[in-house]
């Protein structure tokens, strides 16, 4: 988590409605920023597939590719966004689009009882802390989802965890961004399609 948190909120996967708390307080974040209607919007999701816990942003990267065609997003499964490029990724993004609005998305480990927790705020996150990677804060908006609970040895816990519960969480995000990347540009997905496959995976 950056050093500026701002406006967060916590809730948990198996939550009634979920998906659309989440979605609304990320339409908010996004468009309380300043220009929000001129600037860019990025999502950058984290993570990498070598642990079952750190593929989250890639999952989440994925599906948003798979399911939008004007949305930037960097990070997916064939194209992770790790500790090793990270840096050099949000330089890349910088230097494309002017000002943009970066919305940062990674795994996290926390306590036992916060496992399938979602949480989002305004400000930056910092990667790779829980596997001992100090990496500059990223982000204008956060979202994190706990994985595993977290021990002396980060990595472990997030090869430990269940894929499971990543799935579960990358769809409730996965969702909520699309429903919000949909309002904000028009036309760049189809509910009703998305959602239909949505219900197919989960018979």
């Amino acid at each position: 988590m950056g050093k500026n948190v701002a406006n967060k909120i916590s809730l948990h996967l198996a939550e009634a409605q979920a998906r659309e708390r989440l979605s609304d307080h990320l339409h908010y974040l996004i468009t309380k920023q300043e220009g929000f209607k001129m600037r860019p919007l990025v999502i950058l999701c984290i993570g990498s597939d070598r642990y079952t816990g750190d593929a989250l942003g890639p999952l989440i990267g994925s599906e948003l590719c798979e399911n939008t065609e004007e949305c930037i997003v960097f990070g997916s499964l064939d194209h992770p966004v790790h500790a090793g490029n990270l840096v050099e990724t949000v330089n890349i993004i910088n230097h494309r689009y002017h000002h943009p609005i970066i919305v940062a998305i990674d795994a996290c480990l926390g306590k036992k009882a916060e496992i399938g927790n979602v949480e989002i705020w305004e400000g930056g996150l910092q990667a790779g802390i829980a596997v001992g990677n100090r990496l500059p804060s990223v982000g204008n908006v956060s979202i994190i989802g706990v994985v595993n609970a977290g021990g002396q040895i980060g990595y472990l816990d997030l090869q430990s965890t269940p894929l499971s519960i990543v799935m579960k969480l990358s769809k409730v995000i996965s969702g909520a961004l699309l429903a919000v990347v949909n309002e904000l540009i028009p036309g760049t997905i189809c509910p009703t399609s998305y959602i239909k496959r949505q219900e197919q995976r989960q018979r």
